[in-house]
């Protein structure tokens, strides 16, 4: 293991030790022309690697499709979160990697169906440091993708205008882009639409949702938008099986409350890694487990990271179980 401390400054950092034995570690002074010093031995103690800290954090429950996973990792470090499962004949076979160097979230790991499996959880880091295992059997509930294809956009007294050659279907169309040579594949409401605002969708059947997951605008060559300007970042989802006439919200049940988290904290403008990945994978919004069955959406957009009176989504994808 080997760390340099340049001409301009006169700290060094050794990390990735794996645990806090009292090691002795060799400096040198070496000169321009390349000549070393003898050796100064001093002795150290690491402090606790992050791998055991967020390890001891983790915890993990059953969610729709799979299992959801909480972790905390004090230190920012670099860590891969690792999943496994055991497969019908007893064999433990990977199920997923969550990377991130966030402080503190979540992540669901899904594609199971609902029956009882172990799952098991441990932390690497990029020194190859190592966690034990923790396991639980869980149970996935059950949830399926709404079919898209029989989704239709609604137009309520009320509701907000479209911009022109962006219309409601773009949301459900599957087609994911960024930049202006792909203006037809993005929703996006119309500059004046105020705030709040709304628009209304019907699944074409009657569901008991249980997530809502949209991708937003710049998740590819127009990565300066995420977290910007049009992007959601406050809005509520409404469900109803009978629309008022009037478009008001009368007979309609607000089914979850959406907040959309930037995994660095970074003020508009910059992104990290973290940031640009967790877009790219989609913000996802879990349903309180008591919600009615409903057939008709409604989207009530609160606040855009840039304060826009206007807002704009790639894709829209909802999860649960048709009635």
């Amino acid at each position: 293991m080997e760390a340099i401390a340049t001409y301009y400054n006169n700290t060094l950092t050794l990390d990735g030790f794996g645990d806090t034995t009292e090691r002795e570690v060799k400096l040198y002074s070496i000169s321009r022309s390349e000549v070393r010093s003898e050796p100064v031995v001093v002795k150290v103690k690491p402090l606790l690697p992050p791998v055991y800290k967020t390890f001891a954090s983790l915890d993990f429950f059953a969610d729709f499709g799979g299992i959801s996973v909480s972790f905390l990792n004090e230190d920012s470090a670099n860590i891969v979160i690792g999943v496994l499962t055991k497969n019908e004949q007893g064999d433990v076979v990977p199920a997923d990697m969550y990377y991130t160097s966030q402080k503190k979230g979540t992540f669901p790991a899904r594609g199971f169906d609902a029956k009882p499996r172990w799952f098991g959880l441990y932390v690497r880091d990029r020194w190859t440091n190592l966690s034990d295992t923790v396991w639980k059997q869980l149970t996935p509930m059950f949830e399926q993708q709404l079919n898209k294809s029989l989704f239709k956009a609604m137009k309520l007294a009320g509701d907000a205008n479209l911009h022109s050659n962006m219309p409601m279907s773009n949301l459900w169309n599957n087609v994911i882009n960024g930049g202006s040579s792909s203006i037809s594949s993005w929703l996006r409401t119309a500059n004046g639409s105020g705030m709040p605002h709304r628009i209304t969708f019907d699944l074409g059947v009657k569901a008991k949702l249980s997530r809502f997951q949209y991708i937003p605008r710049g998740v590819n060559d127009e990565q300066n938008l995420l977290y910007s300007a049009g992007d959601p970042r406050m809005f509520e989802i409404w469900g109803t099986n009978e629309p008022a006439a009037d478009g008001s919200f009368t007979g309609w049940i607000r089914l979850s409350e959406c907040e959309v988290i930037k995994p660095s904290g970074l003020p508009i403008g910059t992104l990290s890694n973290d940031d640009i990945l967790k877009a790219q994978a989609g913000h996802e919004f879990k349903m309180p487990l008591d919600i009615p069955a409903v057939r008709y959406i409604r989207i009530k957009l609160l606040q855009t990271w840039g304060n826009s009176d206007y807002m704009w989504m790639a894709e829209a994808t909802l999860f649960g179980e048709v009635q």
